[in-house]
C-alpha cells in the first residue's frame, strides 16, 4: 500500500534540491507556467502548503476560478526575497505532512472538503493532491524551461499524483462532458500506473474503479509519467503516443475533453 504522506514527502525533498542549485538568473526566468518566473511557481507551492492553516483556505474553498486565486496568492510574494519564499515552502511542506498523519485514517479521512470548481474530495486526498502539483511544476514549468535534467521519480509518487487526478478527473469538466455515456479503460503504464474502468454515472460525471472487463466501448493506454503532461494539456495527448481502441471517436472526444488543473 503506498504511503502518500512519505511520497510528498519525497516530492518536497526533490523541490526543495533543485531550488538549493539555482543561481539568481534562473530564480527569476520565465517559467512555463504563463506569467510565472521559476520564483512564482516556487511562491505559489509554498503559499498552497501554507494556506491550508489559515483564513485562505476559506477562500479556495469558496473560489470559482482556482486559477486566478493563486495568481493572487503568487502576487503577494512578488518582492518578497527568495530565502523567505523558498523558507515558506520548506516550513509549511513540513508541517502539512505531518498534520496529514491525522486526516489518513476513517472517518476523519473521508469527510469531503470543496476546493472550488474542482469539487469536494476526501481529506485524505490531500497530500496525493500536492504530490502532483509539486511534481507538475517542477518536471514540466520549472526544469524544462531552465534546459535542466527532468528530475527522477518513483512508483509511490506516481500512484499519489493518479490517484488525485483521476478523482479530480471524475468531476472536473463534467458540465462539458454530458455526452459519456458508456465505460471506458484507462491503462497508465510503467511505475505507479495500474488499469482502471472509467463508468458514467450521470451529468457528465464518472467513476474510477481499478481493474477492467470486456464491457468497455473503447480503451485507452498511456504511460503513466506522461498523463500529469498531457492530461493538463501542456502537451497534446496525441503527440505521447497514447494508444486507442475500440470506439475510437468515443475515446478521443473523451481525451480532447480532458483538461486538468
Amino acid at each position: 500500500m503506498t504511503d502518500h504522506i512519505a511520497a510528498f514527502r519525497r516530492e518536497r525533498d526533490a523541490v526543495l534540491d533543485f531550488c538549493a542549485r539555482l543561481t539568481p538568473a534562473e530564480w527569476v526566468a520565465p517559467s512555463r507556467a504563463a506569467g510565472w518566473r521559476v520564483r512564482d511557481v516556487i511562491a505559489h507551492l509554498g503559499s498552497e502548503c501554507r494556506l491550508n492553516f489559515g483564513p485562505d483556505v476559506v477562500k479556495v474553498m469558496r473560489s470559482r476560478n482556482i486559477e486566478r486565486l493563486n495568481d493572487d496568492f503568487v502576487a503577494r510574494r512578488a518582492d518578497w526575497e527568495i530565502d523567505r519564499v523558498v523558507g515558506e515552502l520548506a516550513t509549511w511542506s513540513s508541517r502539512i505532512a505531518t498534520a496529514a498523519r491525522a486526516t489518513q485514517p476513517w472517518p476523519l479521512g473521508s469527510i469531503r472538503l470543496p476546493i472550488g470548481e474542482l469539487g469536494a474530495h476526501p481529506l485524505r486526498l490531500l497530500p496525493s493532491l500536492l504530490t502532483f502539483d509539486f511534481h507538475t511544476h517542477l518536471r514540466h514549468d520549472i526544469a524544462p524551461a531552465l534546459d535542466k535534467d527532468i528530475p527522477a521519480t518513483d512508483p509511490d509518487r506516481m500512484s499519489s499524483i493518479l490517484e488525485w487526478m483521476l478523482a479530480l478527473l471524475a468531476n472536473f469538466g463534467a458540465n462539458d462532458r454530458i455526452w459519456f455515456d458508456r465505460p471506458i479503460g484507462l491503462t497508465l503504464t510503467g511505475p505507479g500506473g495500474g488499469t482502471w474502468r472509467l463508468e458514467p454515472i450521470g451529468h457528465g460525471r464518472l467513476r474510477a474503479v481499478a481493474g477492467s472487463d470486456t464491457r468497455m466501448a473503447a480503451q485507452i493506454t498511456s504511460a503513466a509519467i506522461d498523463f500529469p503532461s498531457w492530461g493538463t494539456t501542456r502537451t497534446p495527448w496525441r503527440s505521447h503516443g497514447v494508444a486507442v481502441t475500440g470506439d475510437a471517436e468515443l475515446a478521443e472526444r473523451f481525451l480532447d475533453s480532458i483538461d486538468l488543473v
